[in-house]
């Protein structure tokens, strides 16, 4: 018997017997549906989250002054000179004081923090924003140290019914549970850059984000002291951001002649982390989800074992006309694996609608991966021929004068 005629013969037997052949594909198909739409949603989460923590990373780095260093002096702080330094040095494209405070602001009738980040016209282009409403805080605003801010559309939204409606409301803030509350004039509204982790996370929890000018800020926290800790740098060349962080430490030690005391970091080494957190996390729900194929595997197996039981006595004819044990293997081991191919062909195709309507549905466009789809159909296809082989061979071993007894 020839393969095609051995292919034939296979399904052959499984038309015969529709409803268990389905039923039997169904554990391959679920499996494999599965494989593919957790693995594309997560994906697909995975890069709507880190992408903006990414981009934000992308090419810049922080330099900041050790407070805990024994040899610390506070004339050691950052200084509005030394960032001019910096800018004039003619080796970075933007340098700017980087801080960030917690501010309380009022929220139905709850107290919540608000993450305020001190911004500037080099801020601005360091890390930019994406405006959904209204406007950018202008120059003349910085110069006046105006009490104007910029909102981001989800803390909008919750405040005043809809992120539109925020442009050109007062919102009070307070910069600690004990502190007066001072009102501040929002100019414009920007995407909150972790929307797409607030939905995962199921809002619950919303990190909460605004911009006020670094001069009102300078005035009305800091007293004018146009000292910082920290600083934020964006190279020349993102590409070569290691080499603007040599130089930001020697640039670093001319101005001020101290070493060793001033720490440079990149910004991508925490986006990294996250997004490895997250890649791993991913690669485990697809393993628990692939956990469904080995079942399927098993009830392949079930089945086919069944099968040779009940054609038994086919078996012994076949024999007794001069079938060899090599063509009733390859007979049967075929029949598994057309149940687990065409298994997985359904559960791709189901996978990958499914994918796409979850996706549209909690709003996070899905990532297919070439690997996750021609894998789960060289698993399937591996599946019909581990658990095909036991029921095959089991068949091709059979006695057949003992096969043509039974009844």
């Amino acid at each position: 018997m020839n393969f095609l005629e051995s292919l034939k013969s296979a399904i052959k037997s499984l038309q015969g017997n529709k409803i268990r052949s389905f039923l039997t594909m169904l554990g391959i198909i679920i499996g494999i549906t599965s494989v593919i739409t957790m693995s594309a949603i997560g994906r697909g989460a995975q890069e709507n989250i880190t992408g903006n923590l990414k981009e934000g990373g992308y090419g810049k780095f922080t330099i900041s002054v050790d407070k805990t260093d024994s040899e610390f002096r506070w004339k050691y702080m950052i200084t509005d000179e030394i960032i001019d330094g910096l800018k004039k040095s003619g080796k970075f494209k933007n340098v700017s004081p980087n801080i960030n405070s917690r501010f309380v602001v009022k929220i139905g009738n709850r107290n919540e923090m608000l993450s305020v980040s001190v911004t500037n016209k080099d801020f601005e282009e360091i890390d930019r924003i994406t405006l959904l409403y209204g406007r950018n805080i202008l120059s003349f605003e910085y110069e006046l140290r105006e009490k104007v801010m910029v909102l981001d559309h989800l803390t909008a939204a919750n405040l005043f019914g809809s992120a539109e409606a925020a442009v050109g409301q007062n919102l009070d803030m307070a910069s600690g549970r004990n502190a007066s509350y001072i009102s501040y004039k929002i100019v414009g509204v920007f995407k909150n850059p972790l929307e797409q982790l607030i939905k995962i996370m199921g809002g619950r929890r919303i990190p909460r984000f605004a911009r006020i000018p670094i001069d009102t800020y300078d005035k009305m926290f800091a007293k004018n002291s146009g000292e910082y800790t920290n600083i934020i740098v964006e190279a020349i060349d993102p590409e070569k951001v290691a080499e603007s962080m040599n130089e930001a430490k020697v640039v670093m030690e001319e101005l001020t002649g101290i070493s060793d005391l001033y720490e440079v970091t990149t910004l991508s080494n925490a986006a990294e982390s996250f997004d490895s957190i997250l890649s791993s996390l991913n690669m485990f729900v697809s393993f628990v989800a692939a956990i469904s194929l080995l079942v399927g595997g098993i009830g392949v197996m079930n089945i086919m074992l069944v099968s040779v039981i009940e054609r038994t006595k086919e078996v012994g004819i076949r024999k007794a006309i001069g079938a060899t044990n090599r063509d009733i293997l390859i007979q049967f081991l075929m029949e598994s694996i057309i149940l687990t191919g065409f298994g997985g062909i359904f559960g791709i195709l189901i996978g990958v609608f499914l994918g796409m309507g979850i996706g549209i549905f909690v709003g996070i466009p899905p990532v297919f991966s070439l690997i996750y789809v021609f894998g789960s159909m060289l698993v399937s296809m591996v599946i019909g021929i581990i658990f095909g082989v036991t029921p095959a061979r089991k068949a091709a071993n059979l006695n057949p004068v003992d096969a043509l007894r039974s009844e």
